[in-house]
C-alpha cells in the first residue's frame, strides 16, 4: 500500500474518539465508511461531529460549506462488510483488551488483504491486540489524543510484528492530516503520551493522598504553570534551558522523594467505590451540576484553539 492509494478509510466506533477521527479524515478529504453497532450510538456520534464543526467554524478554521462537504463524505453503517473496500481502518472501541480482540477477530476477515489496520488504543500493548490478527505486519497503533480533531499530535506505535513499511506509511499519512507524528519505537504500555500523562497523575494523586495539596491546588499548579510552559518547551528542552547541571542537582534530591505507587491512590479507589466517577456521574474530585461538564469542555476547546493559533503565529 502506498500513501497515494489511501482515499477511503474505515472508522470503527462512534464515541468521542471515533467521532473525532471520522471527522478529521472527512475534513481532510477522505471518504469515510463509519461503523458502529448501534443506530443510537451513531446518531450521538454524528451530533458530536456537527458540534465539533461549529467550534471550528466559530474560529474561522472551517467554512460552513466545507463542513457540509465533510459530512457528505461520512457514510455510517452497522455492517462490518461495508469496510471491505477501505484501504485503512482506524478502530476506536472500548479501551479493553478482550473487547478490542473480539472486534478485530470479527473485522479482519472483511478487510482487504493489503489494507492497513490500526487501533486508537491509548496504551494497551499493540502486540497483545495483534494476537488475533492474521497479518500483524500491517497492524499498528495510530493513537490520536482527545480531542483528536484539535490536538496536533498522533502516535504511531510499532508492535513486535509491525512492518517498518507500515509505520512509514502512517507517518506520511499523519503529515497529510496536518498532524505532528511521534513514532513509538518499542511497544510499551501507555506509549509516550500516556506514560508522561500518568507519571504526572500519579504524583498528583500522591500529593493529594499525603495531604500536601488539595485537588484544586494541584490543578491550579498545572493549568497556571506547567501546562502553559510545556505548551512551548517540552521537558527535555526545558532542562537544556535551565541548565543540565541544575536539572541534575534537582533530580538528585527530588527523584528519591517522588511517588512510586503501583496502583490507584486510596482517594481514587474510594471515589470509584462510591460511584463518584467524575463528570459522567455528576461528581468526582469536583461536583458537576447538569451541563457543567459540557461547559468546561467547550471552554477548554475554545482556549485550546486560541493556544494553537498562538503557537502557529510563534512558528512563523
Amino acid at each position: 500500500m502506498e500513501i497515494t492509494h489511501i482515499t477511503h478509510v474505515g472508522v470503527v466506533g462512534a464515541g468521542t474518539m471515533g467521532a473525532g477521527i471520522a471527522e478529521l479524515f472527512a475534513e481532510a478529504g477522505y471518504a469515510v465508511t463509519w461503523y458502529n453497532r448501534s443506530a443510537a450510538g451513531m446518531q450521538r456520534g454524528l451530533a458530536r461531529v456537527r458540534s465539533n464543526q461549529q467550534v471550528l467554524i466559530q474560529h474561522n478554521l472551517l467554512t460552513p460549506a466545507d463542513a457540509e462537504a465533510a459530512l457528505a463524505r461520512l457514510h455510517p453503517t452497522h455492517d462490518l462488510e461495508a469496510l471491505a473496500t477501505v484501504q485503512l481502518v482506524s478502530e476506536s472501541v472500548a479501551e479493553d483488551l478482550a473487547v478490542k480482540r473480539a472486534v478485530w477477530a470479527a473485522l479482519e476477515p472483511h478487510c482487504r488483504p493489503d489494507a492497513i489496520l490500526t487501533t486508537d488504543s491509548s496504551g494497551l500493548p499493540i502486540t497483545a491486540i495483534a494476537t488475533v490478527i492474521a497479518t500483524p505486519a500491517r497492524f499498528a497503533g495510530f493513537h490520536f489524543p482527545n480531542p483528536p480533531q484539535l490536538l496536533p499530535v498522533v502516535e504511531i506505535i510499532k508492535g513486535d510484528g509491525t512492518a517498518d513499511a507500515t509505520c512509514a506509511l502512517l507517518l506520511a499519512l499523519a503529515r497529510r492530516l496536518h498532524k505532528q507524528p511521534v513514532l513509538v519505537r518499542k511497544d510499551v504500555p501507555g506509549f509516550v503520551l500516556n506514560r508522561l500523562n500518568n507519571a504526572l497523575i500519579r504524583e498528583a494523586l500522591y500529593l493529594i493522598q499525603a495531604g500536601i495539596a488539595t485537588p484544586a491546588d494541584v490543578d491550579c499548579a498545572v493549568t497556571n504553570c506547567l501546562g502553559m510552559r510545556w505548551a512551548f518547551t517540552g521537558p527535555c528542552q526545558f532542562m537544556d534551558l535551565v541548565g543540565l547541571d541544575l536539572a541534575h542537582a534537582i533530580n538528585t534530591y527530588v527523584f528519591p522523594a517522588l511517588s512510586d505507587m503501583h496502583g490507584p491512590s486510596n482517594e481514587l479507589r474510594a471515589l470509584v467505590a462510591a460511584g463518584k466517577l467524575g463528570a459522567k456521574s455528576g461528581a468526582g474530585f469536583y461536583e458537576y451540576p447538569a451541563g457543567q461538564a459540557q461547559r468546561i469542555i467547550d471552554d477548554r476547546d475554545d482556549k485550546l484553539l486560541k493556544l494553537l493559533q498562538l503557537k502557529a503565529q510563534a512558528a512563523v
